[in-house]
């Protein structure tokens, strides 16, 4: 008894020698610029993924997904790298439709992300200018880069060396789709 209430003594003084020694404000916790880029790439992917839900339609032409993640990193190269895997609808294309994914639908989920912009002509599927890199640039600098203390010289680098990986993912594995590149070139490889 008398050894469990010194050990009930010892895990509480040591759990409050530890608050006391604590930032008392959040203020003081200092955060990386990184840490903040990285947070930020993350806040602009989830609010624009759901411009990739809906698709399959006349009316909206990308490939129906059903399930789209990503995963941004700071890598080894002191660069961003961002992966995405966008997952396409099961029922639709086991049951309803056959199609088998293209650069052009890996393209098209970036570009619908970033841009809200197919980037394709809707009959021909073929590569139109309604963007070029500079749009990019600016969508990119204006919800993820739009905080004070980056140098536009910083800025424009960060962008220029960050990297894109996209998957689009078939409910058939062998019909998947893979492209990767810059996230700033008008067409991924």
């Amino acid at each position: 008894m008398v050894i469990c209430r010194f050990i009930l003594v010892l895990i509480f003084s040591i759990f409050f020698l530890n608050v006391g020694h604590s930032k008392e404000n959040l203020k003081d916790i200092p955060i990386s610029a990184r840490d903040f880029i990285i947070l930020k790439y993350e806040l602009f992917l989830n609010k624009n993924l759901k411009r990739l839900y809906g698709g399959g339609g006349l009316q909206n032409p990308l490939i129906s997904y059903e399930f789209v993640d990503y995963q941004v990193k700071f890598n080894d190269k002191k660069y961003f790298s961002i992966s995405i895997n966008a997952y396409m609808n099961k029922f639709r294309y086991t049951k309803q439709k056959k199609y088998i994914p293209k650069i052009s639908d890996c393209n098209a989920v970036r570009n619908k992300i970033i841009l809200n912009k197919m980037g394709y002509d809707f009959l021909s599927f073929k590569a139109n200018n309604s963007f070029n890199e500079e749009d990019i640039n600016n969508s990119l600098i204006n919800g993820v880069f739009n905080f004070p203390g980056l140098d536009e010289d910083i800025i424009k680098k960060t962008i220029n060396n960050t990297s894109i990986s996209i998957n689009v993912v078939h409910p058939i594995r062998k019909n998947s789709f893979k492209c990767n590149g810059k996230i700033n070139q008008k067409i991924l490889n």
